[in-house]
């Protein structure tokens, strides 16, 4: 697993801690952050300060824009809305939205797409895997390459 994988993973997880818990993102992150530093429990391999630096500028695209983000999944989803999507399909595609428009610099759309599919593999099911990369492949045509990503 790449860094930056496991730099999403940190990243979703900490959105779903923010949205159960009700303490702010930043706070999360920290607390996420906190954990795996600690040697102790054993919970993974610490990140780079400019892995968690990443991870915070991701963070916050995503908390700016998220009315825009939620505005082009909800275009995107047919016959569906993001109040029927299960807690992390939303924030698995909120997220790859936000990286995938408003990251500076960018990361290629095609990464984007691929890594926000294994998250949602991953965390939730096949099922919302197959949704993920329907609904991230609608956003990416409407945002062709070369375009302004905030369109």
């Amino acid at each position: 697993m790449g860094v930056r994988n496991r730099c999403r993973r940190t990243l979703l997880q900490a959105r779903f801690a923010a949205r159960v818990n009700g303490m702010s993102l930043a706070r999360n992150i920290e607390a996420l952050r906190k954990m795996l530093d600690h040697p102790e429990p054993g919970l993974g391999a610490p990140l780079e300060p400019g892995d968690w630096a990443w991870i915070a500028s991701l963070g916050e695209a995503v908390e700016a824009s998220l009315d825009e983000i939620r505005k082009r999944i909800d275009d995107s989803l047919e016959n569906w809305s993001m109040d029927r999507l299960s807690l992390v399909t939303g924030l698995v595609l909120e997220q790859a939205v936000g990286e995938m428009m408003f990251l500076d610099p960018p990361t290629p759309v095609p990464v984007v797409i691929d890594e926000a599919v294994e998250l949602g593999r991953k965390f939730d099911s096949e099922d919302a895997a197959g949704l993920i990369n329907g609904v991230l492949d609608t956003i990416a045509r409407e945002i062709a390459p070369g375009s302004d990503r905030r369109r």
